[in-house]
């Protein structure tokens, strides 16, 4: 199983890494130099292709291996950071491009993992595959949003893309020997030639299938209500914890402070609160809807901390001020942590109650929705905050995160079965 779980957590790291250049490193940098919170929020954009992956899952199950996807993605990727080593942030467009490239490549990749780790995994190791990919991911977002927003004052631009050729480089050997090449594609699966394959293409219409396999998704048991649960439940939170490093550049607070305490110990935290969720889930038998409920509450009370400090700041009294805003991030993050481990738990649970035929894909459409979610939400933050002033949207922040706790009277009777099934294993 170790193997297993050792091998997940190094592929969502390599995921992390681009996430964090644009998430943690590239908002305060942009902010430090003057960009409005608008235009940082419209360079937000540059995700799209992780809302958009969904469209292209059902090829990545369908043509080829995970294996083959994988090496591709990461080869690709290990070319983009040759051409990002030459693309200073002030220079938008050309930077913009290789961002671009990044998420596309790196979404890719996404799908191949998540159809790896749905079929390798069993029932009881759940909870530890999810906490290989949530504490992977947040690993690689702290090694290239928290480390470079900390350094930011000495470490050349260019050093940074050359270290990550290196690193997918070294990625790419990795998978081609350290992933078996078993998998079997959608040709050999089926058990058909591939003269046959193509005259069944034919008479089948060219996108009939693909159709068809979205269609089986959305009516699989439990996908609709989850489907609502993943689109909104970090919307307060992720806007709340977003805003606090600006809020504090705002605030003429040094910027390696800033990037220390929510990039480097804030991500660490996270990390921590993702063992935590796991760890309830696989060693204290909690149900993950169970926890979910839990906290989800508790988000309430950092979210009324951190208004707080935003409507009574005071100049005399900054370092309290200051002082209170990081704890309430930290916070934040902490119970963060574990409604991700949980979140993306009760997500796989759900695709494993779908047919075996459309899991890949029924979790990549979840996953792809959960981003969807947070990075809409994420574009229009800027825009909000520009307008309305910090008080306001963290009103409606702590709206947002109220407004999810009655979803879960709604829950399916089939997923609390399916999470209390896997508790007990």
């Amino acid at each position: 199983m170790m193997r297993n779980i050792l091998l997940l957590a190094v592929l969502y790291f390599l995921q992390g890494l681009p996430y964090g250049l644009q998430a943690k490193f590239l908002p305060v940098y942009f902010r430090s130099h003057g960009m409005s919170l608008t235009d940082i929020s419209l360079f937000k954009l540059l995700l799209l292709p992780w809302m958009c992956k969904a469209l292209w899952a059902p090829y990545v199950d369908r043509y080829g291996t995970k294996r083959d996807w994988l090496m591709w993605s990461m080869s690709g990727l290990a070319l983009t950071c040759i051409v990002g080593a030459f693309s200073p942030p002030e220079l938008i467009i050309p930077l913009g491009c290789v961002l671009f490239l990044f998420n596309l490549l790196t979404s890719t990749q996404d799908i191949a993992v998540d159809g790896i780790a749905i079929h390798m995994l069993s029932s009881s190791e759940l909870a530890y595959g999810n906490i290989a990919q949530v504490v992977g991911y947040k690993v690689g977002t702290l090694v290239s949003g928290g480390v470079l927003t900390w350094l930011s004052d000495h470490l050349p631009w260019s050093l940074l893309f050359f270290v990550l050729v290196g690193v997918y480089s070294l990625s790419t050997f990795f998978v081609t020997i350290g992933i078996p090449h078993t998998e079997r594609t959608h040709q050999e699966d089926t058990g058909k030639s591939e003269q046959s394959s193509k005259r069944t293409d034919n008479e089948d219409d060219q996108y009939g299938w693909f159709f068809r396999h979205l269609v089986d998704v959305y009516r699989s048991t439990g996908t609709k209500w989850i489907i609502v649960f993943v689109l909104l439940y970090k919307l307060g939170e992720q806007g709340a914890i977003s805003m606090v490093p600006l809020y504090l550049v705002d605030k003429d607070l040094p910027m390696s402070k800033i990037g220390f305490w929510t990039g480097i110990v804030g991500q660490l935290v996270s990390i921590f609160g993702s063992f935590l969720g796991g760890w309830l889930i696989s060693h204290l038998s909690w149900s993950t809807v169970d926890l979910l409920k839990v906290s989800c509450m508790l988000r309430l009370f950092p979210l009324t901390s951190q208004i707080l400090v935003v409507c009574f700041w005071s100049e005399e009294y900054v370092s309290l001020c200051y002082v209170i805003s990081v704890l309430s991030m930290l916070t934040m993050l902490l119970i963060s942590g574990t409604v991700t481990t949980a979140t993306f738990t009760m997500m796989m649970q759900c695709s494993q109650l779908a047919p075996s035929q459309i899991q890949a894909t029924h979790y990549t459409v979840l996953a792809t929705l959960e981003v969807l979610g947070k990075l809409t939400f994420s574009v229009v933050t800027g825009p909000m905050t520009d307008v309305l002033g910090y008080r306001y949207v963290y009103l409606i922040f702590i709206a947002l995160t109220a407004f999810l706790l009655p979803l879960f009277r709604y829950c399916p009777p089939s997923l609390e079965e399916k999470a209390n099934t896997n508790k007990n294993n």
